[in-house]
């Protein structure tokens, strides 16, 4: 089945019309408007050179907000991409995840050094030694169950199928335990098996289950009313429906199973909402500003800390690093970082790619916009000054974790 793009036409960008704006009363003096042809044709090229279904972001600075939204949010029956539209935003949900562990940290109830063992031996015996700290910075060593799930997805019906199954997160942590050892204690191994473990850790810490934990501690507080950790296929299904490209055809993925994420990825978001989760994580509203630093602090040589990694920042001066995090359920990639408290980028699109060629192109893209977008908000006085571009452009980021580690057979 060949994949059939929306015309130019129905692209809403700013190219387009004027970008949506915001400025609440009271708030500081608007920042010069930024440029955004960049962005528009990023945009295009990923529909076009990145194959993807709908594109939809949101970028901000301090009270300013521009926002670009592009394709098809459904190909048939045909609906085109409206602002604010929700989408999977899978490993992102990672830091949520993080700030509940550090809530707990932070209160006394755990400490980093809490291991499985202290909350509950019979999560994963024998290695009841692993520590809170290397669950959430994945240097555990622990296996993934994700690859294990898609491992025999040769073909388009076997991958949908094989996606297409409820899990507990029991059932993934008797997968995960059935799986070799990923690698040594203290050596960085993407798992979102750890996850899943410590979303069971929490539960028994706390008598709730972690749906309403982001919900009463996270998602209520910040103010992310179109945001839910959608565990079922109806709790809620995103605006953004979900494809994959894969070779030769496109997937359509309505019958996924978000169980089979779990604690490790299954909040359904906007744009709009993760860059609040950014502002508020950053002003301390959800952890101390300390243990804010703690969680961004690098553990590994990818800077990765606990549930976020660090990127160099496109300005020359500022925050030295962007911080945040990517996400990529089976249909849909995204990535969602920060440039200190001022500035914030969410970008998603669905049509994940599922050969070399498109997955490449797809994660330079996403990482090519976020950073022009950051780049476009440089300055210190409100003023879009090219010279406080760090000069060479863009540095060799490297690729998007979450689509490094959830290779399938088609790649």
């Amino acid at each position: 089945m060949t994949a059939v793009l929306a015309p130019a036409t129905d692209v809403s960008t700013a190219g387009a019309a004027p970008p949506s704006t915001s400025s609440p009363a009271g708030a500081a003096p608007r920042a010069a408007e930024i440029s955004t042809g960049a962005l528009d044709r990023l945009v295009q090229r990923l529909r076009t050179d990145g194959k993807a279904v709908a594109v939809t972001a949101e970028l901000r600075r301090g009270a300013r907000t521009w926002t670009f939204d592009a394709g098809r949010a459904r190909r048939a029956p045909a609906r085109t991409v409206q602002p604010g539209s929700s989408f999977r935003a899978a490993s992102v949900t990672k830091q949520l995840v993080a700030v509940l562990a550090l809530q707990l940290v932070e209160k006394g109830t755990w400490t980093l050094d809490t291991t499985i063992g202290d909350v509950d031996p019979s999560l994963w015996p024998g290695r009841e030694a692993i520590t809170v700290r290397q669950l959430l910075s994945h240097t555990s060593g622990m296996p993934d169950h994700l690859g294990a799930v898609v491992a025999e997805a040769t073909t388009g019906r076997k991958f949908v199928r094989a996606i297409s199954r409820r899990s507990t997160d029991q059932e993934i942590i008797a997968l995960g335990r059935r799986l070799p050892w990923a690698a040594e204690p203290g050596t960085f191994s993407y798992s979102n098996t750890g996850y899943v473990v410590v979303g069971q850790m929490l539960e028994r810490a706390t008598g709730t289950s972690v749906r309403r934990l982001v919900e009463r501690r996270i998602l209520r507080p910040v103010g992310m009313t179109d945001s839910a950790f959608a565990v079922s296929t109806s709790s809620p299904r995103p605006g953004l429906h979900e494809y994959a490209r894969w070779p030769g055809r496109t997937l359509d993925l309505r019958s996924f199973e978000p169980s089979l994420f779990s604690s490790a990825g299954a909040l359904v978001s906007t744009a709009r909402d993760l860059n609040e989760f950014r502002r508020a994580l950053e002003a301390g509203d959800l952890i101390g500003k300390r243990w804010v630093r703690v969680m961004q602090h690098p553990l590994t040589d990818q800077g990765y800390g606990l549930g976020s990694y660090r990127l160099p920042s496109p300005c020359s001066s500022g925050p030295r690093w962007v911080h945040g995090h990517d996400g990529g359920s089976f249909g849909t990639l995204t990535f969602s970082v920060g440039l200190g408290g001022n500035r914030q980028l969410t970008i998603a699109m669905t049509g994940r790619g599922y050969t070399e060629d498109t997955i490449t192109s797809q994660s330079r893209l996403l990482q090519t916009f976020a950073y022009t977008a950051l780049a476009a908000t440089c300055a210190d006085d409100g003023k879009d000054r090219r010279e406080d571009r760090r000069p060479g452009g863009a540095p060799e980021w490297p690729q998007l974790l979450d689509v490094v580690a959830a290779r399938t057979p088609a790649t």
